[in-house]
């Protein structure tokens, strides 16, 4: 049936004048979204940006009636013209999933782990009785879609890539068939290359199907090679909205303004001046791992050798399940089957007594990738950074364990630190607690720290700040920094080498100049051609 023109000017999905307030324990309440409008063309995609807790996921799970029964809902939401929460559940449900439907940000937390895949999206079928009769036909369909292998609706979610979950919750999104797909954050959680798969994969079903979307997201890159129209959100309001284009060019809102500046863009690197050369602080020979599996063993590092000069930061580089974590845990001696030479400042650290892991201990510091887990909840900042001291009985004075602990925090730009030393970590921001965890990491004065995704879990502009942060550690200190990223725009930004790892081994490895403009492995190609510009231009 042709649409008449009414049908074509109307807007697949309009927010008007959402306002949504949680109410505590204390009996506050709590405004999180405040007044916000926006509205979404038919087959139009929107890429909804802002940093954690500015109310993005907030305004969507309000779409689809999905928020807590803490929270109030005022406003408007609008599907083809109909207000679809006027009247509560009532009203949403029956077009959830059937005229709108969404991805959420955990591929694996979305799925049943007892049940097939082709089973979960067999039952969203059913439980509309939508394709009565033809269900496995459109099963088959819809992974057919998402480019699964047949094969795929016999598997349990355990057993598909990262990749492979986020394809098939797409599938079961669109089930039904609906008019308008909410997705939020659908690649967090994903390598580079994943990333790039996904996006575009989202990009084709919106062209193809006629699908309206609306991404949520911290990441501008993300915007600008999927989206065509963007909103940046702040504090629970819309501060600014155009295409992406526009606001590229011409930000109107400084808030916008610092998320570009705070996004690196690999496109824009430019040669650094190359240190004068250091001793080598790690040298790493011939490291290899194994892991014994029902299938025999597996190799998950395979003779590997690089090395980290005092003052230098080295990043190590490439997609999920390429060796890069297992290196780091190896360097530290946490997995007696690693095999090769691996030492510190001349000390072999493979293989060795436990005395004698125990005083590289306090020479090598490890930074965990999320600030949410590596803190103990029970413990305050002062605790969490005066533990090594007592462990490694650096420090037996509990006064001056105090001092050490705060001139650390004032070191990582916990300032003043006072104000910090006695909360909990629940008190504190990601930012706040990534910071916490380095300076944990710093105050037996390490020579080597290892950083593993250090900067994953936060907001851009927050990242900014703690890789700022490493880079001056390394200069003033004199400290060899090891990290492990995912994202090689970042590496190329503050790294001074970059080494880029794939299926266990090293295929490339120099300056950021040399391997973002010079690369001579294909994977590496392939890498910096994965990674999302915000410039729209380029990302296209």
């Amino acid at each position: 049936m042709t649409p008449t023109s009414t049908d074509a000017a109307r807007p697949a999905l309009e927010i008007r004048d959402l306002r949504i307030w949680f109410r505590t324990d204390d009996g506050a309440e709590n405004e999180t979204v405040k007044g916000l409008s926006l509205s979404l063309a038919p087959g139009e995609r929107l890429g909804l940006v802002g940093e954690s807790g500015c109310g993005k996921t907030t305004t969507i799970l309000a779409a689809l009636g999905l928020l807590p029964a803490n929270a109030t809902v005022s406003g408007h939401v609008l599907l083809d013209g109909v207000d679809i929460i006027a009247g509560g559940d009532r009203t949403v449900r029956p077009h959830r999933w059937t005229d709108i439907a969404m991805v959420f940000q955990g591929a694996m937390s979305a799925f049943n782990p007892v049940h097939t895949v082709g089973w979960q999206i067999l039952e969203a079928l059913r439980v509309h009785r939508r394709f009565v009769g033809e269900e496995d036909a459109r099963v088959r369909e819809l992974l057919d879609l998402v480019g699964l292998p047949e094969g795929t609706e016999q598997r349990f979610p355990h057993e598909l890539s990262g990749g492979m979950k986020q394809r098939a919750v797409i599938a079961m999104a669109l089930a039904c068939e609906p008019k308008v797909l909410l997705a939020d954050e659908p690649t967090t959680a994903l390598d580079v290359v994943v990333q790039d798969q996904i996006l575009r994969l989202l990009v084709e079903l919106s062209e193809r199907l006629g699908l309206a979307l609306i991404l949520v997201t911290h990441d501008l890159g993300v915007v600008a090679q999927s989206c065509t129209r963007a909103a940046v959100m702040r504090d629970g309001e819309i501060l600014e909205e155009g295409t992406v284009e526009q606001l590229y060019r011409a930000p109107a809102h400084p808030y916008t303004r610092t998320l570009f500046e705070s996004t690196p863009d690999i496109a824009q690197v430019a040669a650094k001046p190359i240190p004068d050369p250091s001793p080598a602080l790690l040298a790493v020979e011939s490291l290899s791992v194994e892991y014994a599996g029902r299938g025999g063993t597996r190799r998950a590092v395979s003779d590997v050798s690089f090395e980290v000069a005092e003052g230098e930061l080295v990043a190590l580089v490439g997609q999920s399940g390429c060796g890069k974590t297992t290196t780091l845990q190896a360097i530290m001696g946490m997995l007696p089957g690693a095999t090769g030479s691996v030492s510190v400042d001349g000390a072999p650290a493979l293989g060795i007594r436990r005395a004698d892991r125990r005083r590289l201990r306090e020479r090598v510091q490890m930074i965990f990738q999320d600030p949410y887990e590596s803190l103990d909840v029970r413990f305050t900042v002062a605790d969490t950074i005066e533990e090594p001291l007592l462990v490694f009985r650096a420090c037996r004075d509990r006064a001056e364990r105090r001092e050490r602990a705060l001139a650390a925090l004032e070191a990582v730009g916990l300032s003043p630190a006072e104000q910090f030393i006695d909360r909990y970590p629940h008190q504190l921001s990601g930012g706040q607690r990534q910071r916490v965890a380095i300076a944990a990491g710093l105050v037996l004065r390490p020579a080597l720290l290892l950083a593993d995704e250090p900067v994953s879990m936060l907001d851009v502009s927050v990242r900014t700040g703690v890789l700022r942060l490493l880079a001056e550690l390394k200069e003033r200190e004199r400290m060899g920094i090891l990290m492990i990223t995912h994202d090689l725009s970042t590496a190329a930004e503050y790294a001074d080498r970059i080494i880029v790892m794939r299926d266990g081994g090293i295929v490339e490895s120099g300056t950021p100049d040399e391997v973002v403009h010079r690369p001579r492995d294909p994977y590496t190609r392939l890498l910096i051609d994965s990674i999302p510009s915000p410039d729209p231009a380029r990302a296209a």
